[in-house]
């Protein structure tokens, strides 16, 4: 779970947990919160390093929403994008990718597509 030569604590299983439980990604205010609900005395140091470990182990990746902080989801999900709540701000995973989009035709001439992301705006069911 975490990288060789770090001990397992049970902190690092709850934040290790917490992500892997999540049907969304999460910010380090998050994990704290939802931490802190099952061991009290979890503080944001220990989620940094306990991320920053897991990123490392290849097992959590980092989200980088535009103008926004990174947030932390499961790694090896297949190819998605992302909506973000504009009244509650959370971000949630959308499956897949847009079929039959030829995102070549958006490209200047003589550019080469490696890779896209997008993220849509709006609001959550929550919200709504």
């Amino acid at each position: 779970m975490v990288k060789i030569g770090q001990r397992q604590t049970r902190q690092r299983s709850i934040i290790h947990d917490i992500i892997m439980e999540s049907d969304r990604p999460l910010t380090i205010a998050n994990l704290v919160t939802l931490a802190q609900k099952r061991q009290a005395k979890i503080g944001q140091a220990t989620v940094y390093r306990t991320v920053n470990a897991l990123i490392e182990a290849k097992e959590i990746q980092a989200v980088q929403m535009p103008g926004g902080e990174a947030l932390y989801e499961k790694a090896h999900l297949h190819h998605h994008h992302h909506f973000k709540c504009n009244n509650c701000g959370k971000v949630y995973d959308l499956p897949g990718c847009p079929d039959g989009i030829d995102l070549k035709k958006f490209l200047p001439p003589r550019f080469s597509l490696t890779a896209h992301e997008f993220t849509f705006y709006g609001t959550c069911a929550e919200c709504a």
